[in-house]
């Protein structure tokens, strides 16, 4: 399959639930994300191939799976990254994560969006000389993060829709 121009690898890998562990993290900054949340999910699954016996953790941020110990499930995999797992019993599959940027191992840096704006901010202050040039730096700043947000989850979007059309290809589903 390919998403923009990239090549995507998918894979069905039938696999048991060995352990099903759920937890909250609180406090602000958790795992740098915007908005800051107080009150994180996460929910740790150990699955075991059934073809090779081979142990696969996966750590769930924010998503509520239905899964149980001994569950039979198929894990999709989108370039040796999990992305989710297929319910053989109900037929239904379910994604373990939001990130599809990073299975296709594209970049989005926000370091360099916060950069951008914070420079962008420095202009604006040293051209506009006067007691109210913060109330055009914040808007540039802000506006600079939400576009930078936007293209991101746009994006994750996107990947997440041409996997879905894959999924609803294959004769399990």
């Amino acid at each position: 399959m390919k998403v923009f121009d990239k090549s995507v690898n998918i894979e069905l890998l039938p696999a048991t639930v060995m352990q099903v562990d759920k937890y909250a993290r609180t406090g602000l900054f958790t795992d740098n994300t915007l908005p800051l949340s107080m009150n994180r999910m996460h929910t740790n699954v150990v699955f075991q191939l059934q073809q090779t016996g081979k142990i696969l953790p996966v750590d769930i941020a924010d998503l509520q799976p239905f899964l149980y110990k001994k569950q039979k499930v198929d894990i999709i995999k989108v370039n040796q990254f999990v992305v989710g797992y297929v319910d053989l019993k109900n037929e239904e599959y379910y994604y373990t994560t939001t990130d599809f940027c990073n299975a296709l191992n594209v970049k989005f840096p926000g370091l360099l969006a916060w950069l951008i704006s914070i420079t962008m901010g420095v202009i604006i202050l040293a051209a506009v000389r006067n007691t109210h040039a913060l109330l055009f730096v914040y808007p540039v700043m802000i506006s600079i993060w939400i576009i930078h947000w936007v293209l991101k989850h746009v994006l994750n979007k996107r990947i997440e829709n041409a996997i879905d059309d894959y999924m609803k290809t294959l004769s399990i589903l």
